[in-house]
């Protein structure tokens, strides 16, 4: 169990590693972009596309770095609420396990998608949209993971009465 724990947390270092490299690519692209504009009154066309190429990816990496926090939006009006722990924790579950559902009936469609989109070229970058694609079913199974370390220890929280 302590080995799970510990590949978790590097899965969760190498998660948070790539978003902050994304987020200062978008950040120097955007800079690029603006200071072209501005300065040469034309900017490079790759750069735009670039950005939301790096969005897309940070997108779908960042939201595995929220369900780690149980960050994303929720209506837990009835679990804050609720005064028994136990079926705070029990709701807790059900809610997430909604979501891992949810994700598994989009895993197939997502991969499907990938594999429709393999001719399609961006159009300043010169790469196979089936690479942008790909950051979809990607992100679904480290959502998944993700919910697999978390909806444990989160419900122990709830149960306990520490969240």
């Amino acid at each position: 169990m302590k080995s799970l724990m510990k590949i978790d947390r590097i899965i969760e270092k190498i998660q948070t590693a790539l978003c902050m490299i994304l987020f200062i690519g978008i950040l120097v692209l955007g800079s690029i972009q603006v200071f072209g504009r501005f300065i040469f009154s034309a900017a490079p066309p790759w750069t735009e596309e670039a950005m939301r190429f790096l969005a897309i990816y940070l997108t779908f990496i960042g939201s595995s770095l929220t369900v780690r926090v149980d960050g994303h939006v929720s209506v837990d009006i009835l679990i804050t609420f609720m005064k028994n722990n136990k079926m705070r924790a029990a709701l807790f579950v059900i809610s997430r396990l909604i979501c891992v559902v949810f994700l598994l009936m989009f895993l197939p469609a997502s991969i499907a998608l990938v594999m429709r989109s393999g001719e399609i070229m961006g159009a300043a970058i010169r790469i196979p949209y089936s690479y942008i694609y790909l950051t979809v079913p990607i992100g679904i199974v480290m959502m998944l993971c993700s919910y697999a370390s978390t909806i444990p220890k989160l419900a122990k929280q709830y149960r306990e009465g520490e969240k």
